[in-house]
């Protein structure tokens, strides 16, 4: 799978809620870095993942602003409508030989409210 049919399937995946769907793209011993902390592994990841859809329900792409990859990397930012109104959110993501996501590096970096 490429960088961008990983991104369209998340975003396929975080809009439907899919927790499951959206763990399968990690390798088993991957990190997402926070600046409040890590998750390791996909335990953690499947915790961090089912926190963040119930804290914003859901991840409708509205426009994808920027995206860039190399042949083991990718980074994005999106504007997305969320449960709770608009939303600009970015991800870099070091991939895996096979294509799965090694390490990410999530945020969200504006945030509108309803519209």
């Amino acid at each position: 799978m490429g960088a961008r049919e990983l991104f369209d399937r998340r975003m396929e995946l975080l809009s439907a809620g899919d927790v499951a769907g959206v763990l399968e793209q990690y390798a088993d011993d991957a990190e997402v870095i926070r600046f409040v902390g890590v998750a390791r592994g996909k335990t953690e990841i499947s915790a961090f993942l089912t926190g963040y859809l119930a804290a914003h329900g859901r991840f409708d792409l509205v426009t994808l602003d920027q995206f860039f990859e190399t042949e083991d990397a990718v980074m994005w930012e999106a504007t997305v409508e969320t449960a709770n109104g608009v939303a600009q959110v970015f991800d870099a993501m070091l991939l895996d030989e096979s294509g799965r996501i090694r390490r990410e590096f999530p945020g969200v970096h504006g945030y509108w409210g309803r519209t």
